[in-house]
């Protein structure tokens, strides 16, 4: 009998929504201990990188992944873009689902060179957008993304993360990813493929 018990709880638990594993996380703690939820918004001052306008709207019903790099960074940034066109390659047909990746030097990083960098991902426009904003403007992002960067005393490189960020169709952050380590990739492409067929 303990035996059975055993068996239908397993399949209890195996059958439960499996968004439970992908818990709301884009919430700040007020001062009395209470969690406030918010939802991830553009405002007016992101372009991208074929100059046109980038806001709330182009990621609406979108499930979508941000991250935070520069074009001459010599560190992480070059692995995370093979990881990231990896991702986006595996992604065939998937209309709801795009990459935002957020220059954190819109001092080099003008226009033109992020579209010269994104045209060497060999990724369509559609599911990678390079977004340039004011460093003002780019650190209350990252804020959002609950991530924050800043140059190094050498001023070429940056600290910044190798995480990037899930998003859900209603802009609800689920979840966090080093896309430096495998398992975590792996986990990455499960979970946006869950949030997609939501």
């Amino acid at each position: 009998m303990k035996l059975l018990n055993l068996i239908l709880l397993l399949l209890l638990l195996s059958c439960k929504n499996s968004s439970e594993k992908l818990p709301i996380l884009s919430y700040k703690i007020d001062s009395t201990g209470n969690k406030t939820f918010y939802s991830i918004q553009y405002n007016e001052g992101f372009s991208n990188h074929l100059n046109k306008p980038f806001s709330t709207k182009n990621i609406d019903n979108k499930v979508f992944i941000v991250n935070f790099f520069f074009t001459r960074c010599p560190s992480i940034c070059p692995p995370m873009k093979h990881q990231l066109i990896d991702i986006a390659k595996s992604l065939k047909n998937k209309n709801h689902f795009v990459i935002i990746s957020h220059t954190i030097d819109p001092e080099n990083d003008s226009i033109p060179v992020l579209k010269s960098y994104s045209e060497s991902t060999g990724v369509p426009d559609y599911k990678w957008q390079f977004l340039y904003a004011n460093i003002d403007k780019t650190q209350a992002q990252a804020s959002q993304f609950m991530t924050s960067f800043k140059p190094k005393n050498d001023e070429i490189d940056f600290y910044h993360s190798s995480y990037v960020s899930l998003v859900d169709k209603k802009q609800s952050i689920r979840g966090f990813y080093n896309i430096l380590i495998g398992e975590e990739v792996k986990r990455l492409k499960k979970d946006i493929a869950y949030l997609l067929s939501e």
